[in-house]
């Protein structure tokens, strides 16, 4: 029996919804983490699309603007997150230090979240406009705080799934039915 796509991310949805309240049954725990690691690997397969050649990225990255705060050296430098993944980030900075260069970081999560704070290291700068956008990757952060990083970017992936649901239940998307069910099936 086939699933359909549509019913798949809905429930996927449900579950994030009640695993992030703390409500997640305990038999649907690993039902959901099972789940949770498909989504997040069939999305790193179609982000790869759009990579340059030679640039393997392995944690699912979502465009999502967070306050950080950088410190190189005796320096602070605060800026805005561009995208985020549990590996990894890029923010726009007046200027970024060579890559390689290591740095701590504060990353704010929300108001009743406390604060991811580590190291990561500068993977590159990229002139911009007035700007650089600085990547980087985590080098030291705790278990506990990656987890909530890669909680934030799965809010992310479940609130665009909820909004192409609505675009499809609202038949803002044009596709004829043989396309449709082709596309949604699953298994």
């Amino acid at each position: 029996m086939a699933i359909r796509l549509k019913q798949w991310l809905s429930q996927f949805c449900a579950w994030h919804d009640q695993y992030r309240e703390g409500e997640l049954p305990a038999d649907l725990l690993v039902p959901y983490t099972e789940a949770r690691s498909d989504l997040c690997a069939t999305l790193v397969v179609a982000q790869r699309l759009d990579l340059r050649a030679g640039g393997g990225r392995q944690a699912l990255r979502v465009e999502r603007a967070l306050p950080i705060c950088f410190e190189v050296g005796a320096a602070k430098i605060s800026a805005i997150t561009q995208d985020i993944s549990s590996s990894g980030l890029s923010a726009l900075v007046g200027r970024a230090p060579p890559v390689g260069t290591s740095i701590a970081f504060q990353l704010k999560l929300g108001r009743e979240v406390t604060p991811v704070v580590g190291r990561c290291r500068v993977v590159a700068a990229i002139p911009m406009e007035g700007s650089v956008r600085m990547a980087v990757t985590f080098e030291e952060m705790g278990n506990e705080d990656r987890a909530h990083v890669e909680d934030v970017v799965l809010d992310a992936i479940c609130a665009e799934i909820r909004t192409m649901l609505l675009l499809r239940n609202g038949k803002a998307i044009d596709a004829s039915p043989s396309e449709a069910s082709t596309r949604e099936e699953v298994g």
